[in-house]
């Protein structure tokens, strides 16, 4: 019924209203919705550069809180990759022919969630993550590699959720969604960083210019983007890629989860 429910649903109208909402500096408004997460989620605001939630301008300030620490100081050496955002592993495996695992029985294919990007082809036969970000988890995602940044591509989309519920029940949903893809090359190939939004996602935030033909130098740990509300990160590795979790594990930001091959 959810599912059907977001056909029927004016996503981009309720997504705008949300961003309304959580952007609000009117102090009751704000910490109304701040003492609402506090209560509904389990959110740490020991690692958080500000401790205390009702200080932050906005719900959404709070939401996409800063680290108290840098973000480098969580990541580990290569050959190991660390989770570039807090939440739940929900896939992870090798591309077989250009297809990903979206849910059980249901596959996409790297062309599609690219937009058929020139990039795709070399990404066939790599690996790949995907995880969710809950609405209490960590907004803000970071690089696992250390790189330069090639092109940052922003597909407009559709809005639907992108809870595990809803990646089971819709073909190709990362597919249709809006998404911001980060193109970073380094030492292990391309990779592929994909930001997906989400029903009731405001926005998809980055500090970088979008375009192509960019250079820009980035360290393990460096900031990417955040997201205004929870959402999911796609990783598409053009190496093939060795995972230390399973399926469902919750990760933490620069927890090792997976490390380079050499080979396949």
């Amino acid at each position: 019924m959810f599912i059907t429910l977001q056909y029927l649903l004016p996503k981009q109208l309720l997504s705008r209203l949300g961003g309304y909402l959580a952007n609000c500096k009117i102090t009751w408004v704000k910490n109304s919705l701040i003492h609402a997460a506090l209560k509904h989620y389990t959110i740490d605001m020991k690692t958080a550069k500000q401790k205390d939630p009702f200080s932050y301008p906005s719900f959404n300030a709070f939401f996409t809180r800063e680290l108290a620490k840098q973000a480098a100081e969580y990541f580990p050496e290569p050959p190991q990759w660390g989770a570039p955002a807090e939440g739940i592993l929900s896939q992870f495996g090798q591309t077989d022919a250009g297809h990903l695992i979206q849910a059980k029985g249901k596959k996409y294919s790297v062309q599609s969630l690219l937009s058929d990007h020139p990039c795709a082809k070399s990404l066939q036969e790599g690996s790949f993550a995907t995880i969710y970000l809950a609405p209490h988890n960590y907004h803000r995602v970071h690089s696992p590699i250390a790189g330069t940044i090639t092109e940052i591509q922003f597909i407009p989309g559709k809005l639907f959720s992108v809870n595990l519920k809803t990646a089971a029940g819709i073909d190709g949903l990362f597919a249709q969604n809006e998404r911001m893809v980060f193109y970073i090359t380094s030492t292990q190939g391309c990779l592929a960083f994909v930001m997906v939004g989400a029903l009731m996602v405001s926005g998809i935030r980055t500090r970088f210019p979008q375009g192509s033909g960019l250079s820009i130098p980035i360290q393990i740990g460096d900031e990417l983007g955040y997201f205004d509300f929870g959402s999911t990160v796609v990783l598409v590795s053009e190496k093939p890629l060795q995972f230390n979790l399973i399926e469902g594990s919750p990760t933490t930001l620069g927890l090792p989860f997976a490390s380079s091959l050499t080979s396949r």
